[in-house]
């Protein structure tokens, strides 16, 4: 049962911006996450999509980053590429008061504009 969706947009100068500022990737993305990036030369769409992902999984947990960190919203990608997020801390006790058990997520972007859309289910 689908207990909760959030989806957000981004316009990519804007985080072509924040990213040229290293305090921005530190507390925002977890080093995984900046690894991720790097295979990617820090390419601000890739970027972009991950802070949108963390946007959206944040509103489908139905709480916005109130007692939620951006850390505690870790988006990593599987062997084939596919996104998936590893919760914990703040996020991650919100899934248990939910009683939640996954959350879907998927990530576009064209050249001004990434979109991401978060399902959380029991």
């Amino acid at each position: 049962m689908v207990i909760g969706t959030g989806i957000d947009i981004i316009e990519v100068e804007r985080i072509r911006k924040a990213a040229a500022k290293p305090t921005f990737l530190n507390a925002v993305f977890t080093p995984a996450e900046r690894e991720y990036f790097a295979r990617f030369n820090f390419e601000a769409q890739t970027i972009a999509g991950t802070f949108a992902a963390k946007e959206a999984t944040a509103k489908a947990l139905s709480v916005g980053f109130r007692g939620i960190k951006w850390t505690d919203i870790e988006v990593l990608h599987d062997e084939s590429g596919k996104p998936y997020t590893h919760l914990v801390n703040g996020a991650l006790s919100r899934m248990q008061e939910l009683a939640a058990k996954t959350v879907h997520i998927s990530i576009s972007h064209i050249k001004q504009l990434a979109v991401a859309q978060a399902i959380v289910e029991d």
